[in-house]
């Protein structure tokens, strides 16, 4: 329930967090690949659980062309509907922002549902959940930019799921063999928190197109380990 919207950021392990941030650089790498992408950013969101309510958490500050910001971001809580983290969550499937003509008639579909001055609003997002063994979702990679129709393009956001997919594949392996000190310590399931944040209209499913699942991971929490 809306009312029950934990607000405060709490601590992200730093294990954690350093577990993502080079996979988060490289995602960087490879969007800025032809040129820079303006405002671009990138993160990972987990699926956490406190006090038995389950939200989604920012695992790690934005990356961004001037370097790490995370001023007031890691750690922060979620409810599990919130726009297009919130559909990903809610559905298991990769969402994006739809093809629009112009800036133009993207801001139409934005009046509907927000106030303000639009051209703060990023033009295109992206969000990849990462499944579970059960299908339920572990984390979610996060993207927004102020390209229009930047993440339109399918191979590009194909390739974007094929480096998702070596990533799981990576936390599989140090799942049946981690490294002494370091371990994943589990996450309880929470009862879903929803919030008023809902869906943009501006975002679409991409069903056809697989997300990326783990076959050992149900949670993502690492940090040290007495070894």
């Amino acid at each position: 329930m809306a009312e029950n919207l934990y607000t405060h950021p709490e601590p992200v392990p730093p294990a954690s967090q350093l577990a993502v941030l080079p996979f988060l650089a490289a995602v960087d790498g490879y969007l800025r690949e032809d040129g820079n992408v303006p405002g671009l950013r990138i993160t990972m969101h987990r699926a956490v659980s406190r006090e038995g309510d389950g939200y989604l958490q920012q695992v790690c500050a934005y990356l961004q062309e001037s370097g790490v910001n995370a001023r007031g971001t890691v750690g922060r809580f979620f409810p599990v509907n919130d726009r297009i983290i919130g559909a990903a969550y809610g559905s298991g499937q990769i969402w994006r922002t739809h093809h629009y003509d112009s800036v133009e008639a993207l801001h139409s579909d934005l009046r509907k549902t927000e106030k303000g001055d639009l051209s703060k609003i990023p033009l295109s997002y992206l969000a990849i959940p990462f499944l579970g063994p059960q299908d339920q979702v572990v984390l979610i990679l996060y993207a927004d930019c102020n390209q229009l129709n930047f993440f339109v393009d399918e191979e590009r956001v194909t390739r974007l799921v094929a480096m998702s997919k070596g990533l799981c594949r990576l936390f599989d392996s140090l799942q049946k063999e981690p490294f002494p000190a370091l371990r994943n310590f589990p996450l309880q399931k929470g009862d879903p928190i929803s919030g008023e944040a809902g869906l943009y209209d501006i975002h679409e499913p991409l069903p056809t197109l697989a997300a990326p699942k783990f076959a050992e991971v149900f949670s993502f929490n690492y940090e040290a380990a007495v070894a």
